[in-house]
């Protein structure tokens, strides 16, 4: 056997249970035997079984019975039906996943046994997946019933003149277990409602347009699952009457192409007055590539590449490609990440046009922006 199994045999022939029992436990397994379907039913509800061994001489109607249940109440519990050679297989072997007929050799009951086992496995992974969604979609609605998202914004500014030139919003949230971004992400991407948290940051995101100045451009990150789907414009529709100020930030979670119908949308966002950000170009999903396909407004050097630049050539070489491909294509560059005045230099020096970081503002939760002093 592949691995010790809990093993429940429902059968009246003492001593087809008795042979069983014996070659079960040989190989590691523990096992439960009964007469009855009724003592069955009560082990199936008193512990996790592995496989249930049903007879067709506990009765048609009782072995029926049994696996009708099993099926029912245990979908993690696979079912192995034992029946004579001569009856027929009536709706006991339909429900039971594999059907072994009297006499067999012990080799066909390891084999049938051993290939349930297996099914299993794949079953109750399947179970706990699905109790997985379930758990953090639970954790992703007390966020939004709660009320407990909401936008910081981040300062972006000229590379020359260091000009106000605009912000980025970063998602926060006051829920106990999903309290920062990266664990909001995983948990909407366990769930599959990374769209349901699009809607929810772009009507957030409305709300700032109200604040920040109209000169000003706001980055909005968003999800890759955002722009595919038959809906997936409407959840653009709130930020419509801001398109023109508004820049819709990709963030590096997959590829685009694991999204049907994204660039589609892209680019009709696009047609509508939206510009694109690419962001952490230089690590993760968000290659070169991307930049080919998206025609991006803003590349977003990834602060892996701003870090420590005015120490590392082969770094501030990295960001002259950027700048120069940036240029090329009628993008800007911007180097976010920016923690020192050394940092910022090389970056201005490499040629970004936009610089972002703690150096020159951390992120917060009012306007105006507070500035480092």
């Amino acid at each position: 056997m592949e691995a010790p199994a809990h093993i429940l045999l429902a059968d009246t022939n003492e001593g087809l249970r008795r042979t069983l029992f014996r070659l079960l436990t040989d190989t590691g397994n523990t096992v439960e035997v009964v007469g009855t379907a009724e003592e069955a039913l009560g082990g199936l509800s008193a512990r996790r079984v592995d496989v249930l061994v049903v007879s067709d001489e506990l009765g048609e109607e009782a072995s029926t019975g049994l696996l009708t249940h099993s099926r029912e109440h245990h979908p993690e519990t696979m079912r192995l039906l034992l029946t004579s050679s001569g009856s027929d297989l009536g709706a006991g072997a339909v429900i039971a996943q594999r059907v072994l007929r009297r006499p067999f050799q012990t080799e066909q009951f390891e084999r049938e046994l051993r290939a349930l086992q297996e099914a299993g496995a794949l079953v109750r992974r399947a179970i706990r997946r699905t109790h997985d969604v379930e758990f953090h979609s639970s954790m992703f609605q007390q966020c939004v019933d709660g009320g407990m998202f909401s936008l910081a914004i981040q300062p972006m500014f000229t590379a020359r003149t260091r000009g106000l030139a605009a912000v980025e919003l970063l998602l926060r949230s006051t829920h106990p277990t999903l309290s920062d971004p990266l664990r909001v992400l995983d948990s909407v991407e366990r769930s599959g409602r990374e769209a349901d948290l699009g809607r929810v940051v772009n009507q957030l995101a409305a709300g700032w347009m109200q604040r920040v100045p109209a000169s000003v451009d706001v980055f909005v990150n968003t999800h890759p699952a955002q722009f595919a789907g038959p809906r997936a414009l409407e959840a653009f529709a709130c930020l419509e009457p801001f398109a023109a100020r508004t820049v819709l930030e990709i963030t590096e979670r997959a590829p685009l192409s694991d999204y049907h119908g994204a660039e589609e949308a892209l680019g009709e966002l696009g047609r509508r007055g939206f510009r694109i950000a690419v962001d952490d170009i230089g690590s993760g999903y968000n290659s070169l590539s991307v930049l080919a396909e998206l025609s991006p407004a803003f590349i977003k050097a990834d602060m892996s590449i701003v870090r420590n630049a005015h120490r590392e050539p082969r770094k501030q070489r990295l960001l002259q490609l950027l700048a120069n491909f940036a240029s090329a294509t009628g993008s800007e560059l911007v180097a976010e990440g920016v923690e020192s005045e050394e940092e910022a230099s090389t970056a201005v020096r490499c040629g970004a046009n936009l610089l972002q970081g703690f150096h020159l503002a951390r992120p917060g939760a009012a306007w105006p922006p507070v500035y480092p002093s």
